[in-house]
């Protein structure tokens, strides 16, 4: 069968490159998107939540994306000493703080030449929604091999703290904040496995926990309204592993 088709010249047209760094997903924007106005990366976000969001679902959703999918928008730096700006989007909306599309981004910087740099550890200032990340690349044969960064400043929020949730009774947890806010939960306390068996209760006690949590406890960030609230559920238990 030959077909020979072309978009209408009119439809918009968004090109994104599909990376992953330890099997999490990142589309990086890299061609086709109107014009994000905003002085910071916060208001770059905001901007692009209040009059573009209809690229984050037509993107991230089914049938291009999936439950799953995390992207990010690549900016203009916002500071002068910064080599290039970003904000994260997925399936339910927007993000604060990624590490790892930090870790795709500044692989994809350096392969894609993007950003130029000389030396085979290139560093990278990025502005990012909760501030700037400072990242490396270490090359080997011209290639990035392996990455890291210096995330911003983090605090803790809540220490022992308790909330009622339906169906579980009172939980304990801590907050702390790393670039977004997680509350973190003993999985012991819930007899909760973390491995595979348990996946659907991880799910539905991290959701149940969020949300019993958002209802009784102010979220606060010290100086910025748009990074206040809580991202997500973080259970921990001992290491089954001797070695770990």
């Amino acid at each position: 069968m030959n077909i020979n088709w072309n978009p209408p010249k009119n439809w918009q047209t968004i090109k994104t490159i599909d990376m992953h760094t330890g099997g999490e997903p990142l589309r990086i924007f890299v061609d086709g998107l109107p014009e994000i106005k905003g002085k910071t990366i916060l208001e770059k976000r905001r901007y692009f939540r209040d009059n573009l969001d209809y690229i984050r679902t037509s993107i991230m959703l089914d049938t291009r994306g999936h439950a799953d999918m995390y992207g990010a928008v690549i900016t203009n730096p916002t500071t002068p000493d910064a080599d290039f700006g970003t904000f994260f989007l997925h399936n339910e909306g927007y993000s604060t703080m990624c590490g790892h599309a930090i870790i795709a981004l500044t692989k994809f910087a350096v392969e894609t030449g993007m950003i130029k740099k000389e030396g085979n550890r290139p560093e990278f200032i990025i502005n990012a929604p909760p501030g700037k990340i400072r990242s490396k690349a270490f090359l080997k044969n011209g290639l990035v091999e392996k990455t890291s960064f210096i995330n911003i400043p983090s605090f803790v929020s809540y220490i022992n703290e308790t909330v009622n949730v339906k169906g579980l009774g009172n939980i304990k947890f801590d907050i702390s904040y790393g670039g977004a806010f997680y509350a973190f939960v003993d999985a012991d306390d819930l007899g909760l496995n973390l491995n595979e068996s348990d996946y659907y209760r991880l799910i539905d006690y991290g959701k149940r926990i969020k949300k019993a949590i958002m209802n009784n406890f102010e979220i606060t960030h010290p100086f910025e309204k748009d990074l206040s609230f809580l991202y997500g559920t973080i259970f921990t238990a001992k290491a089954k592993n001797p070695d770990n």
